[in-house]
């Protein structure tokens, strides 16, 4: 059955500063820095090489963004509330300093800076926020639901059969994924390059001109994807060994594997037979629609008018200043907001006008770049990020690495026996 979000108060837990838990939990920054690391060495992040222009980056982006990704470890937080905090207390009692962590040329100021937790204003109690509720004690999301973003990219091919089997074997709640209607009239799983526009280029993905739009299924499937792109998280061979399934094939494996599936109205002239292929199968329950073109939400709803069994949400990329009543005017149940656009108080804002909240990730060459040039404080979807998020009291997590989530989750489940 289709996990909605509506027990939010239940899923939700007021983390105060006198929990004796990691600093996500009640510090007003935090960031994970490992011992050992040299400056300006390449590294591995997310299975994806620094190139020799990130080599260039200051030491405070290199150490903050591009180390082994950080986990929840007491012994490796250090607390940066200001830039005068430069020593941090480990669980054996040690008093750990900056300079011996990263060298003397670390810079405090500009990592404070470059932070995701100051862009979500998530700091802890006593750090500002004295006219929300969130300035005694953040509503810590203990249980969220968790998305895998178009599956498990990071072990198989995105939008695949084999990723969204592993992302239920891991432990997820749901998967994400993108649909397109070929001309053959075949409902296909696939996200392709191009614009939310003009979606389903084939060029980056396959090495080809032209759009998914202009093939039959039986072209589609002799699609090759290319090993050498970015946005492919996964290795080469599950790259090379990856095909595009119909939306059918994908909803029946959910069925067998309990998988909810959150279906992206990629492409033109999706609602009616994404609905009709969800209807038949009697997955209405397992099932829900999103997308950016809000015309699509608002025909479903125009055709099954009942909220309460028909779930929908409103995709955004830069929140605007009426996205409550975009939602509202394309009957949306959701809304779907990119991870950065997200505070406390926007979410809370969210849940008082009805809607569920639900964040999203970039994919990979998106959130590279983000931690490269915005966001040195945490790790790329590692712990620290997660965390960050849910600080903000969001609901569900649409993200690229469910696996470090579900095990995120694990753990603050352990911590609050």
């Amino acid at each position: 059955m289709w996990l909605q979000p509506t027990a939010f108060v239940q899923q939700t837990t007021v983390i105060s500063t006198a929990v004796q838990t990691p600093a996500a939990f009640g510090l007003s920054s935090a960031t994970f820095i490992p011992n050992n690391i040299p400056p300006r060495t390449t590294r591995n992040m997310n299975h994806l090489e620094m190139s020799i222009q990130e080599e260039a980056l200051p030491t405070e982006a290199q150490h903050a963004g591009f180390t082994t990704a950080k986990t929840l470890d007491e012994s490796s937080i250090l607390t940066l509330s200001s830039t005068e905090a430069t020593t941090g207390t480990s669980s054996d009692g040690s008093v750990t300093t900056l300079a011996s962590l990263v060298g003397a040329d670390f810079d405090i100021e500009k990592l404070v800076q470059k932070s995701l937790l100051k862009q979500l204003d998530v700091d802890a109690p006593n750090g500002g926020r004295e006219d929300t509720a969130a300035s005694s004690a953040h509503f810590y999301n203990k249980a969220p639901i968790i998305v895998g973003h178009r599956g498990s990219l990071y072990q198989e091919l995105e939008n695949t059969r084999a990723g969204f089997v592993r992302t239920a074997e891991f432990g997820a709640d749901a998967a994400e994924l993108d649909v397109f209607l070929l001309k053959c009239g075949t409902l296909v799983v696939f996200h392709g390059g191009g614009t939310d526009e003009n979606p389903g280029d084939l060029l980056d993905y396959c090495g080809q001109p032209g759009n998914i739009l202009d093939l039959t299924y039986e072209e589609a499937l002799q699609l090759k994807f290319n090993p050498q792109y970015d946005e492919f998280g996964c290795s080469s061979d599950a790259t090379l060994r990856g095909s595009i399934p119909t939306l059918e094939e994908v909803l029946l494996d959910a069925k067998k594997t309990g998988l909810n599936i959150k279906i992206e109205l990629k492409g033109e002239g999706t609602v009616e037979p994404s609905l009709e292929v969800v209807e038949r199968l009697d997955m209405v329950d397992q099932c829900s629609f999103s997308s950016f073109d809000h015309s699509r939400i608002a025909l479903l709803r125009k055709l099954r008018p009942d909220k309460t069994k028909y779930h929908t949400g409103a995709l955004f990329d830069n929140r605007p200043e009426d996205m409550l009543e975009k939602a509202q005017a394309a009957g949306a149940t959701e809304i779907h907001l990119r991870y950065d656009t997200v505070t406390p108080d926007v979410i809370q804002s969210i849940h008082e006008a009805g809607f569920g909240s639900m964040v999203w990730m970039r994919g990979p060459i998106g959130m590279k770049r983000d931690c490269l040039e915005k966001y040195w404080d945490v790790g790329n979807e590692d712990e620290s990020m997660y965390d960050a998020l849910l600080r903000t009291g969001v609901q569900q997590m649409c993200i690229n690495q469910p696996d470090v989530l579900v095990h995120l989750r694990e753990k603050l489940s352990a911590l609050s026996v």
